[in-house]
């Protein structure tokens, strides 16, 4: 039912795949989102998948997610880690203090970190990929991190010790997102809300538009 939506890898995309290719760079999130579905998936294959986009820095030693084998630019997204989360698939070993970075993140300067957020202003009107294209290397240790209001749910769902405080702001973020939040696939994914809105996401011949509560 899902195989023109599947890459070769086993993971979901939102636009049909062509010769096995990923149409999109948000394969893990939609594979959840399957997942949470109830679609059946083959976890061997998407396991093995993920052991391919694992990398090391060679600066570090740290390793890190780059979204598809053979494929490290762009860097990963927040969404795209909590979609491997959900499947089970996350070590502990492959978050660097809850930071996600591909690159290396230099010892902190705060002198620097203003002149790149300065250099950030007029972002509202460039790609979200400015800052690292440009490397503003200051905004890794941020742009990358897993919000603490994520580290709850990657925790519960990578078998991982559970911090109160990051489940107190889970569930605070939760309440306030009930009043203001924007629907989204991320939000019913997380919640169990906004169903209709993360179908809005998939064009009417995807196999989750004909997706059935049983």
């Amino acid at each position: 039912m899902l195989n023109q939506f599947q890459d070769s890898y086993s993971r979901i995309h939102h636009k049909p795949c062509i010769n096995g290719e990923p149409s999109s760079n948000n394969g893990w999130i939609y594979s959840a989102y399957s997942h949470k579905l109830g679609f059946k998936l083959d976890f061997p294959a998407l396991y093995q998948c993920y052991r391919q986009c694992l990398k090391k820095n060679p600066d570090t030693g740290k390793m890190f997610l780059i979204r598809s084998p053979n494929k490290e630019l762009p860097p990963n997204s927040r969404d795209e880690i909590l979609g491997v989360a959900y499947l089970g698939l996350l070590k502990p070993s492959h978050l660097d203090g809850w930071n996600f970075s591909p690159r290396t993140i230099p010892a902190f300067n705060p002198i620097k970190l203003v002149k790149q957020l300065w250099d950030l202003r007029p972002s509202l009107k460039r790609h979200r990929n400015y800052f690292w294209e440009n490397n503003l290397d200051q905004l890794y240790r941020f742009a990358f991190s897993v919000p603490i209001q994520d580290r709850y749910f990657v925790a519960k769902h990578s078998h991982l010790k559970i911090n109160p405080v990051a489940k107190l702001f889970y569930w605070t973020v939760a309440k306030i997102d009930s009043v203001i939040g924007s629907d989204s696939g991320i939000r019913w994914l997380k919640y169990n809300k906004s169903l209709q809105a993360m179908l809005e996401e998939f064009p009417a011949e995807h196999p989750f538009q004909h997706w059935r509560k049983k």
